[in-house]
């Protein structure tokens, strides 16, 4: 019987083994990796200050005066008014106002009307939301 000691093909000692990246492709993966790990962070913080920037309520010193406009002809006995509200602007510093609308009861809950609120660093409008009636 035949035992295979000391038998290796002929190419296996043509093989030479070599690390799939050299060390130049490493340092050069981790300083490409250190910088995406930067820019990462950088936007992570810009996308918080933006988020938290629009969330933001908007200070006045004073409230801008309400127009009044036409209201539309009820659609139906089913329908309320809910008065034109204000949002603010970034950009300007100043609320807008929006035009009121008629919109359709909801059972069981009842709407609050928008309003403006004052604090020592000055007003700001709060929107008018719909309420439970349970409490």
């Amino acid at each position: 019987m035949k035992t295979n000691e000391g038998f290796q093909p002929d190419g296996q000692d043509a093989i030479q083994w070599q690390p799939v990246i050299s060390r130049t492709g490493i340092r050069f993966a981790s300083k490409a990796g250190n910088q995406l790990r930067r820019i990462i962070y950088i936007a992570s913080f810009a996308g918080m200050g933006l988020f938290f920037f629009g969330c933001s309520t908007g200070y006045v010193a004073t409230q801008p005066s309400y127009v009044e406009y036409s209201r539309p002809a009820q659609p139906s006995s089913h329908h309320i008014w809910i008065d034109g509200d204000y949002k603010y602007k970034h950009q300007t510093h100043s609320y807008k106002q929006n035009n009121g609308h008629w919109h359709k009861k909801s059972q069981g809950r009842t709407y609050v009307p928008g309003h403006w609120q004052s604090e020592p660093r000055g007003q700001y409008w709060v929107a008018g939301y719909w309420q439970s009636q349970d409490r």
